[in-house]
Formats: C-alpha cells, structure tokens, sequence
C-alpha cells in the first residue's frame, strides 16, 4: 500500500523552505516558520524529510545548487574566455535585484553561521565545486591565452573563495553597488 499521496508541490515547498533558511540561517529558521512557508503539516514534513530540519536544509543545499551555480557552471565549461562570465558571476553580490546583494550567498552563510560541522561541510563543499570550476576555466582560459597571469590556478582558486566570501561580508556593510562592482573589477583586474 502506497499510502496518502502527496498533495504539494514538493519542489516548490523546498524553495519555499530555501527563501527562509536563506533569510533567517539554518540555526535562527524555526519548524513553524519552515512549515508554513512550506505549506505543509508536521505529518508531511516527517514523512517527507526523516531525518528533520537538517534533512530539509541538506537537500535545499542540493535545490540550491541546481538552481544557481550549476547552470553557470555549466555554461563556464564551454566557454574559452571565462573572465566576463566569472565577473558576471561575482556582480550577483552587487545587484540589489538579487537575493545575494540582500542575503549574501546561502553556503558561505551556512559555514559562517552554522553550528553544526556536517552542515558546514555540505556547504563547504558546493563553495569548493564552484572554486574548483573556476580553476578549470583559468586553466583552460590560461592555456589559450586569454589570460596571463602568472599566478597558480590553485592560488587563483583560493582567491576566488576569498574574493566571494570577502564580498559576502562587504556587501554588508558597503550598501552602494557600484562601489561593490567597482571592488569587484578591481579585485579581478587579476585576470587581465
């Protein structure tokens, strides 16, 4: 017996759920307020995530990552000159029509805020795959010429995770964005 099928959109409960762990941080986000903008009841949530809030927060990590980097990312992987489409992609932090200008970036939030290490690791971990895509494409862009930096596409590695958490924080205390986008092509004139 299959039981009471499902009545709500489940991808849409988790971005729902998303918009507040992304407002609020895993930690401050309550199961009420999780529920109602999930439109769901106690009973579905248990039934659909076992394992509780973590087990939500898990998989919005994994909803998170398909829906924003991983289409850049791979469009990154098919381009031979990444450097606008990195800029592009750091601006985010500068445009007050996006949710990272108003709530910075949902993994580097998670490792700042996060008490719990295995949370930290998950979102550690997206933050490296979208560094790790970055170095791919310095190389490739390094090795057709369309860079010349002599720097290491590790040590570039390292700077954009420092680069983008640095924005993170920035973001909040300088509200002007073309003073963001000017920081922004400042710190990528390494590139050229």
């Amino acid at each position: 017996m299959a039981g009471r099928p499902k009545i709500y959109d489940e991808e849409k409960a988790l971005d729902n759920a998303i918009e507040v762990f992304w407002e609020k941080g895993y930690e401050n986000a309550t199961p009420n307020e999780l529920l109602s903008a999930m439109g769901i009841g106690k009973g579905s949530f248990y039934l659909a995530y076992k394992g509780g809030k973590q087990e939500l927060f898990e998989k919005s990590v994994r909803r998170f990552f398909s829906l924003y980097p991983k289409p850049f990312l791979e469009v990154l992987k098919t381009i031979d000159n990444p450097t606008e489409a990195i800029r592009s992609y750091f601006y985010v932090m500068a445009d007050p029509k996006t949710g990272f200008y108003k709530r910075g970036c949902y993994f580097a939030n998670t490792v700042v805020q996060a008490e719990d290490k295995a949370l930290k690791k998950i979102a550690g971990e997206q933050i490296l795959t979208i560094a790790h895509a970055f170095t791919d494409a310095m190389k490739k862009a390094k090795k057709s010429g369309h860079i010349k930096t002599n720097l290491s596409p590790e040590l570039l590695e390292l700077y954009f995770i420092n680069l983008w958490n640095g924005l993170n924080v920035t973001r909040n205390i300088v509200k002007d964005p073309a003073k963001l986008k000017a920081l922004i092509d400042l710190n990528l004139k390494i590139l050229e």
